[in-house]
């Protein structure tokens, strides 16, 4: 088989591709999951990450996929409306996957922006995540909508391939300059001068009261972990989109115009660009503490199914052990509320968390209820 670009280069693509590609489905995939599962990172913020996850994951099962298949056939397609909606529908799912991911940071951004300097100004767009979430999608379906127009199937050379079609210059500047203004320029710049301001209120901020010197230190190690997510969360999306843009850039502009998209270097660069997708969970998960400690505890705990399973297969006995402490506390919870039932009938029910001074001198029992002349009633 003959291969459209060097075979060292396509081997070694091929297996940075498999490793990126179960890192981004794998990591992505976590971080939905533990964010929707544990109520502790049900916050804007992880939300808003989750919607990253989602735009990395169209990324990681549509895009990976087909630059593998590029390495091996180039742009070479089939024909027919199967041929022209899919060549489209690749293309159009990239553009949305990339503005949603930078609309996400931008309103990831802002959220932290009002929160930090304006924490008593409330904004319904930012701080609504669903509302964000939904104007997110929208604006990166209707901003890249133009690609359904401008890629598609044509016969070169009597090879079906699926290309960008639009052969007007002037349109191919306005287009790929567009694209690095608003995917690119402005939201860097927007972010750097943000962060600038979050940074110095972070830096600047001083706490009331006395604090101690333990208090202290864990407020200067908080600072300094912001200020490294931020620099980091800016360096990666910098350093991984700057050489596509700058290529998009050079072949727009390029006089003679016969600049090849299908370089072994133009390779690498779209490479880095979808490495980002691996990356970003990867971040997100390091840098967020609440976020490693529900992993590390999904990992070590026994409640997920593969746990189960080696404990199930390994430890027999300590799993009937397990079984009966849950049966056990099962029983308990039907009597306490067999006697929560019966006492809401014969009397009013009284908390004792509520009133331990006046009835400290008689023994709590299991079922957390008493008579007391002076308790305070409980809300039922």
């Amino acid at each position: 088989m003959d291969l459209p670009f060097n075979t060292a280069t396509v081997s070694l693509l091929t297996v940075a591709y498999i490793i990126i590609f179960l890192v981004a489905l794998s990591a992505n995939i976590l971080l939905v999951y533990i964010v929707f599962k544990r109520p502790s990172l049900k916050t804007t913020i992880n939300y808003l990450f989750t919607n990253i996850a989602v735009f990395n994951l169209l990324v990681a099962v549509f895009i990976m996929p087909y630059s593998v298949r590029h390495l091996f056939v180039a742009t070479a397609w089939f024909d027919g409306v199967l041929g022209q909606i899919s060549c489209r529908f690749i293309y159009f799912l990239y553009g949305i996957s990339t503005a949603g991911f930078v609309l996400t940071v931008i309103g990831i951004s802002l959220n932290q922006f009002y929160a930090i300097l304006f924490p008593s100004k409330i904004i319904a767009l930012i701080r609504n995540t669903r509302l964000l979430s939904c104007m997110i999608w929208i604006l990166s379906v209707v901003l890249m909508s133009p690609y359904l127009a401008m890629y598609g199937v044509k016969e070169i050379s009597r090879q079906h391939q699926c290309i960008y079609v639009v052969a007007n210059r002037v349109i191919i500047k306005i287009h790929f300059s567009s694209l690095f203004v608003f995917l690119y320029a402005f939201p860097l710049s927007l972010l750097t001068i943000l962060y600038i301001f979050i940074v110095r209120k972070l830096w600047f901020r001083t706490l009331p009261g006395n604090i101690h010197s333990i208090h202290r230190h864990a407020v200067e190690m908080s600072k300094r972990r912001v200020i490294c997510m931020l620099i980091v969360v800016i360096a990666t999306f910098a350093s991984c989109w700057l050489p596509v843009h700058v290529f998009y850039m050079y072949m727009a502009f390029e006089n003679d115009g016969n600049v090849s998209v299908d370089s072994d270097w133009s390779l690498f660069i779209m490479f880095f660009a979808h490495a980002n997708n691996a990356v970003n969970p990867c971040l997100i998960m390091a840098f967020n503490r609440k976020c490693r400690a529900e992993l590390i505890k999904l990992c070590t705990t026994n409640r997920t199914p593969w746990m189960r399973c080696l404990r199930r297969t390994g430890h027999e006995e300590s799993g009937c052990q397990t079984d009966t402490r849950l049966t056990k506390t099962r029983k308990i919870q039907a009597v306490e509320n067999l006697a929560e039932g019966i006492a809401r009938k014969r009397g009013r029910l009284y908390d004792l968390n509520l009133w331990t001074n006046a009835c400290s001198s008689s023994p709590v029992s299991l079922v957390q209820f008493t008579y007391c002349e002076d308790a305070p009633e409980t809300e039922n």
